[in-house]
């Protein structure tokens, strides 16, 4: 190989990307946006939990001391919904060695609650700083199911990604280390993109070339490059890379590729 490659612009690579469009659309569709989802979802609903300092409930209620506090407020969130039910917020206060601690909890128990008034007395448990309401559990907003989300997804997407991954690279590779050599054209043909975008159009060229041990090598390439059908026709020579690895691998170097790189080729 060369051992210094040559520049290939990122619009190069997206254009190497776009050679197979769709197992491109499927990889990122079924893979980046899921997981764009889960991320922005994620951020969002973790910030139903901020309101209500994080405890450990099993630890309060085993080992505090239980102590009466007095109901302050009492918040029901009805922007929240889960399973038919508001998770509702009951601040309160107490005293802790002779000092006023104010403290709130979250739970989801509309029955258990629904005669709760502000100033009623209500039994804690208290450890460390930390408290809950005695006999009730807190809710507790858990995202951790967004991340089970995306998982049927990429099982679809991620082969698709791979594939066109590997694809471009291999052709990347080419860009960068190929050797020029020239190819006889054996016939071009159009090809059809996609509906609407024509993303994957482009000309199909079989070329022949020769390798190093003299050889006859049929190769296959695709480029965007439209030119190539004005400024070429069948039996014309036009230049390629050929990997130096294995002379069976080789692609097409188009004019627009070679100007928009500075290849000079």
């Amino acid at each position: 190989m060369n051992n210094t490659p040559r520049k290939v612009k990122f619009s190069t690579i997206l254009n190497l990307l776009k050679k197979k469009p769709i197992p491109m659309l499927f990889g990122f569709l079924f893979t980046l946006i899921p997981l764009f989802l889960v991320i922005v979802l994620s951020i969002v609903f973790s910030s139903f939990g901020n309101d209500t300092p994080e405890i450990d409930y099993e630890l309060i209620n085993t080992q505090g001391k239980e102590i009466t506090a007095e109901i302050t407020d009492i918040e029901t969130q009805y922007n929240v919904t889960i399973n038919g039910v508001h998770p509702t917020i009951i601040s309160y206060k107490y005293l802790e060695n002779g000092n006023e601690v104010h403290s709130k909890y979250k739970v989801l128990e509309e029955r258990k609650i629904a005669n709760l008034e502000i100033g009623d007395n209500v039994d804690i448990k208290e450890l460390n700083g930390n408290s809950i309401l005695k006999g009730l559990k807190p809710y507790d907003f858990s995202t951790g199911f967004f991340l089970l989300f995306p998982i049927p997804f990429l099982i679809i997407g991620l082969p698709f990604l791979i594939y066109s991954i590997l694809n471009m690279k291999k052709e990347l590779n080419l860009y960068k280390f190929g050797k020029v050599n020239k190819g006889k054209i054996i016939s071009m043909m159009p090809k059809s993109g996609l509906p609407f975008s024509n993303v994957g159009q482009g000309i199909i060229i079989h070329y022949e070339y020769e390798s190093r041990n003299g050889n006859k090598i049929i190769g296959e390439s695709f480029t965007t490059d439209f030119s190539i059908m004005s400024d070429k026709k069948k039996d014309d020579f036009t230049p390629i890379f050929v990997s130096t690895e294995n002379e069976n691998k080789s692609c097409i170097v188009s004019k627009l590729d070679s100007l928009r790189n500075g290849w000079n080729i």
